[in-house]
């Protein structure tokens, strides 16, 4: 089974949310976790263990220019919509602003133009004392991160038909754009992380509208329960009997993660509420 944990913003404590389930559910069943977020991953912060595998990933293209073949007719620099293209004694290729679209190359009528697989990012596999942790990184300045998702997940459903593993994790980035449609599409539940802000409430639902697209069933947590008592109500009137948990805010959890100690490890009451939600979630998964 394929779960996603999504919130449609940052900030919220999704991480905190993914990361304690994860040490939670690990006891009871074999599990993967996916960091889905290959522009600012952070589970492997917090979960050590050693590297068994890394891995370049080339998921994006850039132009090349033959400059034998060409005749400096500047039809692909007319094509080019970033300006990624400039021709003084012969034409040369801007690796920020190419977007490898194809244009370029359709336009050249001397065939001087090809695109090639360039450096996008890479992925990461490590042995936690708990499960296998799969997470990326995309190239500094590069584009496709949805993709470098794609193959994340597809790293991870290997390891998982690989090891048997019951479950596999995903936390997904903020947002709801390629990289977050790549961390929910093909899963089989969602949960949703609620921060009880204005702006909490109304990216949850846009990130939820996705869920729903994909057919996908879902529940919601409300996590720093204790903020504000009057956006609390209202969320409570939006969202109804989807919210199956609520985590109460805690001071100590700031504290477990500058350590890199997940937060269901603690002794407050938000580490209560984790594990609460973690049995929770079992009768769920059934």
């Amino acid at each position: 089974m394929r779960v996603v944990v999504l919130s449609g913003k940052g900030g919220t404590g999704k991480s905190c949310v993914v990361s304690s389930l994860a040490v939670e559910l690990s006891k009871r069943r074999k599990l993967v976790l996916i960091d889905a977020d290959a522009d600012c991953p952070n589970q492997h912060i917090i979960f050590p263990g050693m590297e068994v595998k890394r891995e370049k990933l080339y998921v994006s293209k850039i132009a090349v220019v033959n400059n034998r073949k060409c005749n400096l007719c500047r039809k692909c620099l007319e094509a080019c919509q970033f300006e990624a293209l400039k021709a003084e004694n012969r034409v040369k290729v801007d690796k920020l602003r190419c977007e490898g679209c194809g244009a370029c190359v359709l336009a050249c009528p001397q065939g001087a133009v090809k695109l090639v697989p360039k450096l996008s990012g890479e992925m990461f596999v490590r042995e936690t004392k708990r499960f296998p942790l799969v997470y990326g990184r995309l190239v500094p300045g590069e584009s496709g991160s949805g993709k470098i998702v794609h193959e994340l997940r597809k790293g991870g459903d290997e390891i998982a038909e690989e090891e048997g593993a019951e479950l596999i994790l995903v936390d997904a980035p903020a947002g709801i754009g390629c990289p977050v449609i790549a961390a929910v599409a093909g899963c089989d539940y969602a949960m949703g992380v609620l921060e009880p802000t204005p702006a909490g409430m109304k990216n949850l639902e846009r990130a939820l509208e996705m869920v729903e697209y994909f057919r996908i069933p879902y529940y919601i947590v409300m996590n720093k329960v204790g903020i504000s008592r009057e956006n609390e109500r209202k969320a409570v009137g939006r969202f109804g009997g989807k919210i199956a948990a609520r985590i109460p805010y805690d001071e100590e959890i700031p504290q477990l993660l500058a350590e890199g100690i997940p937060p269901v490890l603690g002794k407050g009451k938000a580490a209560e509420g984790f594990r609460k939600l973690a049995g929770k979630m079992e009768s769920l998964l059934v």
